[in-house]
């Protein structure tokens, strides 16, 4: 907490309400408050794939319970990031342009070939597209986010970290909830669950929700919102004890997404800019641009549609002090989405053809995802001095992409095929009761595919390739008492290889996968639990080093000709320090904090795009007729914040005779300034913001039958953007810059009821 000061101190762009919270913090009655006997509240994590406190755990990680989920009002994937500092999310036009970025690592290019470098693991299964991540947080027991690589044990799409995301298991006595939620900006949702027993061995678990949203921008040439849409699922959950043995876990899980997003509107625009730079129409009449721009115009409607399907079987099995889990899992997921590529609705059909055709330039994109995934693993009894993890995983994913675009024409399809095969193992060695050390290895071998159709010239183009690596991870964890443990550790990360499947591709891009990339990190922290386990204070000291980084890239071909394609382009580097506490303070209130200090900056990238309009004394050079390229060479990773701080804290008062009790909860987050594009282009640089989240309620005493929470969602109205895009090229080299709003960009408020039985 000190150091929070410090770091206020030290840096004055922090806004007066960080620097305020944070003296709020310090000056409570720390020493007197940990005197009480209450304690906090264990977490039990499963970042070793074991059932271990995280306090225990070597790894960097922050993980919070059901009931801190609930406290905070987290209900979709973008609110993880209020968890932790060093987690940050970038979108794009739809969600497969969805990036999640932990230490600064992420994926900034987006090919149904290309990996996520953050991996989202629902239930214990990995989800193979980044837009499938985006879904509703319904029914969670648990959020845990590992930072740093995470591959010896999860797999190669873990190169920069993981979030875990654990529902909650059937219970042992029949119990319900309906949880209804109002916003004044038009959202209605409602969240239904029904769990129990099936006699003495089996039970149950049923959710249901659905969840409508209007939009939050402004379409001046249709009269109708963007930003918003309907998302309606379920899940069940069921647990059969088949004998003293075996237990049979089944999960199935459907969820339908459909929304009118996502539009972007004008962040700053040239009043001379034109679509194609020469298309006599003014693309945004009647709108101010500016940060806190709401309206556009389009006349192609933004639209996506995405379908998630499915199933999981856990299957564990206890053989005397061993035990042997088998998670079998498959899913079907499928989306489709248009867009107005043009962003105005400008008649640019009508302007090139004289009149004859009429319309903008628009996408129509259709992706249909299927994934088979089978894991074994055998883990050893907890012997004196050893135990060890033992591990077999296969996946194969398959993937098919057709994408139409008028005007500047594109149409293909593609289909990119993933087979994967891996053994993995860990083994502890106790030296004595307080030191221990940790080695992980994980051999991976895949095999990928791809086949491309070019309609306009009836090409096709077909691919194969396959790649092994060993992986690991070796850790010293040592413990100064029963509280605090001190632990360092090395760990290699891995990205699998990709294929760059979009507009453009030849047997040249088919014969010439893009190769994997490697992560080598160290690590150095302290966890200790202090004053009657009345704080728990983490930090981690980190540097990691990214080799063959896949980025986007300029090259010259065998034909002399210039191609922009996804490629390895050099090295990364990343390094920090991050802080994580949670104290109890008295007996009624939580204060939960985070830092986060991350020097995330490019080694080796020699042959980078050039930004739009970037002059030679810009550091842009020719390097063939129409080819321009820049080294980047020290440049900062795209969206990533040097500095981040969260903060959120829960009160709860009790009120005597009545038969209820009242509380209220804060979440605050602060980031430091970021560029959303890794080429350093001035025009989408971004200032530091904050955001202030209250609510306040009641919950009846005696069994939580019913709670009513009040909530202001950006109490102080701070415009925000998740990401800025400099469509300069695209008006004629004017300056055009478009922003994608967040919902709670603007200040909204709502009540939520939850009734429980």
């Amino acid at each position: 907490m000190i150091m929070i000061t410090g770091y206020c101190a030290m840096n004055p762009t922090l806004p007066r309400k960080a620097a305020l919270a944070a003296a709020i913090l310090l000056t409570q009655q720390i020493p007197s408050a940990f005197a009480q006997t209450a304690a906090l509240e264990e977490v039990i994590v499963t970042a070793q794939k074991r059932a271990q406190s995280a306090q225990d755990v070597p790894v960097a990680l922050t993980a919070v319970g059901a009931e801190a989920i609930e406290a905070m009002g987290i209900q979709e994937f973008s609110d993880v990031t209020r968890l932790s500092p060093s987690l940050t999310m970038s979108s794009g036009n739809n969600k497969q342009q969805t990036s999640i970025s932990i230490r600064g690592i992420g994926t900034n290019v987006f090919s149904i070939s290309v990996e996520p470098s953050v991996a989202v693991i629902i239930d214990n299964v990995s989800q193979v597209q980044p837009g499938q991540a985006l879904s509703n947080l319904v029914d969670v027991e648990r959020i845990e986010v590992l930072r740093g690589p995470q591959s010896t044990l999860f797999g190669k799409n873990a190169s920069a970290g993981l979030v875990s995301v654990t529902t909650k298991s059937p219970a042992s006595e029949l119990e319900g909830s309906l949880e209804l939620v109002a916003t004044d900006d038009e959202q209605q949702r409602t969240v239904g669950t029904l769990s129990g027993p099936l006699g003495d061995s089996a039970g149950y678990r049923l959710m249901a929700y659905y969840d409508d949203r209007d939009g939050y921008l402004d379409n001046l040439s249709s009269g109708s919102s963007l930003n918003g849409g309907l998302a309606r699922g379920g899940r069940g959950k069921f647990r059969w004890d088949m004998n003293d043995r075996l237990t049979a876990t089944a999960i199935v899980n459907y969820g339908e997404d459909t929304v009118d997003c996502c539009g972007i509107n004008w962040h700053a625009l040239d009043p001379t800019a034109r679509v194609l730079g020469f298309v006599p129409a003014d693309p945004a009449v009647g709108i101010e641009p500016g940060p806190d721009n709401r309206e556009i115009r389009q006349d192609n409607p933004s639209y996506g549609h995405s379908e998630d399907m499915s199933g999981s079987l856990e299957l564990a099995y206890s053989m005397g002090d061993f035990s042997l889990t088998s998670i079998t899992a498959l899913n079907r997921w499928d989306f489709t989405n248009t867009e107005d590529v043009d962003f105005s609705d400008v008649d640019v059909a009508g302007a090139l053809t004289g009149g004859v055709l009429h319309g903008g330039i628009d996408s129509l994109s259709n992706v249909e995802m299927s994934f088979f995934s089978q894991e074994l693993r055998l883990d050893s009894p907890l012997y004196e001095n050893f135990d060890y993890m033992l591990g077999l995983y296969y996946a194969d994913a398959d993937t098919d992409r057709s994408f139409e675009r008028t005007i500047l024409v594109a149409d293909w399809a593609a289909e990119a095929g993933t087979e994967s095969m891996a053994a993995f193992g860990q083994g502890n060695w106790r030296f004595s009761q307080q030191t221990s050390l940790s080695v992980g290895l994980r051999y991976n071998y895949e095999q990928i595919s791809v086949d491309f159709y070019d309609a306009p010239t009836e090409a096709s183009y077909q691919g194969d390739d396959s790649d092994g690596v060993w992986l690991g991870k070796l850790s010293l964890q040592h413990f100064l008492n029963e509280d605090t443990m001190l632990f360092a550790s090395y760990t290699r990360g891995y990205k699998g290889q990709a294929y760059d499947v979009s507009t453009g591709f030849n047997q040249d891009k088919a014969d010439t996968p893009v190769a994997s990339e490697h992560a080598d990190a160290y690590e150095l922290g302290v966890k200790a639990t202090l004053f009657d386990q009345r704080l728990q204070f983490n930090a981690v000291a980190f540097y990691t080093e990214y080799d063959d980084y896949q980025a986007q890239n300029t090259r010259i071909n065998e034909n002399g000709e210039v191609e922009l394609d996804i490629s390895n382009v050099g090295v990364l580097e990343t390094q920090g320090i991050e802080i994580d506490a949670v104290a109890l303070l008295g007996q009624n209130f939580v204060l939960r904090g985070g830092f986060a200090w991350i020097d995330a900056t490019v080694k080796e990238y020699p042959n980078a795009r050039c930004y739009p309009g970037q002059t030679v004394v810009e550091g842009c050079v020719e390097i063939a007729p129409g080819a321009t390229v820049q080294d980047l060479a020290g440049a900062e990773l795209a969206n990533s914040p040097d500095y981040k701080l969260t903060l959120s804290g829960e009160y709860n008062l009790t009120l005597g005779s009545l038969p209820f009790d009242a509380f209220a909860n804060f979440s605050y987050r602060w980031q430091d300034e970021v560029n959303f594009n890794l080429s350093q282009d001035p025009q989408t640089a971004y200032d530091s913001y904050d955001v202030l989240d209250l609510s306040l309620g009641i919950v009846e005493r005696k069994r939580e039958a019913y709670r009513v929470t009040l909530f202001v969602n950006n109490v102080f109205d701070e415009s925000y953007a998740v990401s800025l895009a400099n469509l300069g090229n695209l008006y004629g080299g004017k300056q055009a810059v478009g922003q994608v709003l967040a919902r709670d960009s603007q200040r909204y408020a709502g009540v939520r009821v939850k009734f429980n039985f």
